[in-house]
């Protein structure tokens, strides 16, 4: 984030209906600025960077989850706190009391208003979404809550329209469509799709309090009973068209590509299926998947193999799926037809560390599309990788592909989740099995992380949403235009590339003058732009 006068500017960081994550989780980093024409760019006012919160979730009942957590359980499952921009938090409020908010373990903060979303792990009953609006001193207001139709419910997203909620449950695999309100965000009824991967199959592996396994570990008799049922783990859109859901299977290690009914709401036909990695015939475990901002590449992370694929898109096919999609034309044309390609795999973890004592977390790119970051559990590390920007010898090739910047130690056990603030110079790590969140400042030149010496106890922490507040009665004009352009267009990788795969990439050092000199001026280019942007807005408003 660069200051510029008296507000802020940064690129759009992708589209925050489908990152999260976020990948897995993302909450917006920018929200739309009135009158602005151009959605790659977000101006926000220097007072909605000081009411930025956090809402941090956390275990309560060990014996219905999946896993196994070796921390303590949590009396209030809600946190929020107020972040500063020395890198420290205040906690405002405590929520969520621990037999009716049962472990909640996923969030999602609403792309246009102040309301947060959050939903429960439970292996024995159906997970609860439930919905709160947040207010400026940490105060939640439960404005509905529905049932999320399986079992360990672990993801949630916000379709392009702001019309629908998809829910993901791990246990059972299945994929759910819920309706919002756009006007308000809440429930508009009970889940109105439903899409079950084992097609009414009962699960062949136990629960944990029944005789199975802990999905935490990550041994041979482990994989053998987890790898026998499909394990949805998240759904994300793409951000192109939002008519293309990808889920992450971890259980049958397999990417899976569905068109999604924009229109209707609903999951509709698997086109694809193709492998998670490099097909080693070893377990990979595909946990979370995020889209770069600006190039058409994908991040796979790896949670069993400890590795993150990388694939190149087809926006082309994913074009063309979008335009026969609105003409109502039959989509089963398009099985067989995958938008992924894998272009390269690369270890979270140093090369002589056991794979089998360490399973990855999270993974996001971070909002200036040069880092990838992954969380490693076990090894008790935070994985950062530059984004190769194009400017090696190899060109287009390399684009979007990862060089290793370095492994950093968590302060803590099992780092399950991390968070970036705002600016994106501020790390904030959820150790889940030490009871304790850390903060870390975040290099924005070498992607390097150093511990703040602010860490705070929460029992069993599991999840932190970024909850920059907004004046949700403001003449903002909710024409959505926020989201019809997301982040930048470039060629796709070239298909003359050769089809051999790399396990690695090698930094190499006499090519980084090269590198240094060319990302500068790419730079120098992008503030000229974004100068010339907000010279555009400061005369409109004038």
């Amino acid at each position: 984030m660069v200051p510029y006068g008296d507000r802020i500017l940064e690129h759009q960081v992708t589209s925050i209906l489908t990152s999260d994550a976020s990948s897995d989780g993302h909450s917006p980093a920018t929200r739309s600025f009135a009158g602005s024409q151009d959605a790659d760019v977000r101006v926000i006012d220097e007072e909605f960077v000081d009411q930025q919160l956090f809402f941090v979730t956390s275990y309560s009942d060990f014996d219905k989850l999946a896993h196994g957590p070796r921390g303590h359980t949590a009396k209030h499952t809600l946190r929020v706190y107020r972040f500063f921009t020395d890198g420290s938090l205040v906690l405002l409020h405590m929520a969520g009391e621990g037999s009716n908010v049962i472990n909640p373990a996923f969030s999602r903060f609403h792309p246009r208003l102040n309301v947060v979303y959050t939903c429960t792990e439970n292996i024995e009953e159906n997970g609860q979404i439930l919905a709160y609006e947040i207010h400026g001193d940490g105060s939640l207001t439960e404005i509905g809550h529905v049932d999320a139709g399986g079992l360990s419910t672990c993801y949630l997203t916000i379709d392009r329209e702001q019309r629908h909620l998809i829910a993901v449950n791990y246990w059972d695999s299945s994929l759910v469509v819920i309706p919002l309100c756009k006007e308000t965000g809440e429930f508009m009824g009970p889940v109105q799709s439903i899409y079950d991967p084992r097609q009414g199959k009962a699960m062949l592996a136990a629960a944990k309090s029944h005789g199975g396994v802990n999905h935490s570990m990550n041994d041979e008799s482990t994989i053998a009973q987890r790898q026998v049922d499909p394990h949805s783990h998240a759904l994300v859109l793409d951000p192109f068209e939002g008519c293309v859901a990808y889920v992450p299977d971890l259980g049958k290690d397999l990417i899976r590509e569905f068109w999604y009914n924009k229109k209707e709401g609903k999951i509709g036909c698997e086109f694809n299926v193709l492998p998670s990695g490099m097909s080693t015939g070893k377990p990979d475990g595909p946990r979370y998947f995020a889209f770069h901002p600006k190039f058409n590449v994908g991040y796979v992370v790896n949670e069993l193999s400890s590795t993150v694929a990388v694939f190149s898109i087809d926006r082309e096919l994913l074009s063309e799926i979008s335009h026969a999609a609105s003409l109502g034309l039959p989509m089963d044309k398009f099985k067989g037809r995958s938008t992924l390609k894998l272009i390269q795999s690369i270890k979270t973890v140093p090369s002589a560390f056991p794979t089998t004592l360490n399973t990855c977390g999270r993974i996001c790119v971070h909002n200036s599309g040069r880092f990838v970051i992954v969380s490693n559990r076990g090894h008790e590390s935070i994985a950062i990788f530059r984004v190769k920007q194009g400017c090696g010898s190899r060109g287009k090739a390399m684009r979007g592909t990862l060089a290793q910047v370095g492994f950093f130690h968590t302060r803590g056990e099992t780092p399950r989740h991390f968070q970036f603030d705002h600016s994106g110079q501020f790390l904030i790590v959820a150790n889940q099995d030490s009871d304790t969140i850390a903060v870390f400042s975040f290099s924005l030149t070498s992607g390097e992380i150093k511990y703040t010496g602010n860490e705070y106890h929460v029992p069993s922490p599991n999840f932190i949403c970024c909850c920059p507040m907004v004046d949700r009665y403001s003449d903002d004009d909710d024409d959505n235009q926020a989201y019809e352009k997301v982040g930048y267009t470039f060629p796709a990788i070239e298909d003359n590339v050769s089809s051999s795969v790399p396990t690695t990439v090698v930094f190499d050092p006499t090519k980084k003058k090269l590198d240094s000199q060319s990302e500068l001026e790419l730079a120098r280019q992008e503030i000229a732009e974004l100068k010339k942007q907000l010279s555009q807005i400061s005369e409109r408003e004038a």
